[in-house]
């Protein structure tokens, strides 16, 4: 079950959990983050930068910047280091690593990834989301979950196909 960018943006802001970028720049995004990784990108990604999202509760969305006197912005460095993981930067966890979007994968609704920066950029550690609509569903559940202590496998509720993801494991399996 694939829920839409545009459904899980729709759901998070009823819920008052996202907020946008004040100046939508996704144009210039997806015509730069194309021509990084050689590529054309998938929908949902297309989709993700055309919502011109900032933040979703207290995680901070990770788009490349681009500011009319200087280019890019320095903090766009985050996309080289996920693409020797073959992905692309979308959430901080505000701590150093990064949830990056699957660009193995062949549909236009790839997987997201939790990449460890202890751990390098060249693999992920957890699959984070089915897709990017229900990974955000999932990012704004998060601190929720840890503060109830609910059990393992409580993403399955809101995703249930975030077990089949190819690259890596649903977290509560994750070494």
């Amino acid at each position: 079950m694939t829920v839409s960018v545009a459904e899980a943006v729709r759901r998070l802001e009823e819920r008052g959990q996202l907020k946008r970028e004040r100046l939508d720049q996704s144009a210039l995004v997806i015509a730069h983050v194309a021509e990084l990784t050689g590529r054309p990108l998938p929908a949902d990604l297309v989709d993700f930068y055309g919502q011109c999202i900032w933040e979703v509760g207290d995680f901070r969305a990770t788009p490349p910047t681009w500011n009319a006197h200087v280019g890019w912005i320095k903090r766009n460095s985050v996309i080289d280091w996920l693409l020797p993981g073959d992905a692309v930067p979308i959430f901080s966890d505000g701590c150093g690593s990064l949830f990056g979007v699957d660009l193995l994968s062949e549909t236009d609704h790839p997987a997201v990834y939790f990449f460890d920066h202890e751990r390098g950029w060249d693999r992920p550690v957890y699959a984070a989301g089915s897709s990017i609509g229900s990974f955000l569903l999932l990012l704004a559940e998060h601190d929720a979950a840890i503060d109830e202590k609910r059990a393992p496998g409580w993403e399955l509720k809101i995703d249930p196909d975030l077990g089949n993801c190819s690259r890596a494991p649903p977290i509560w399996l994750a070494d």
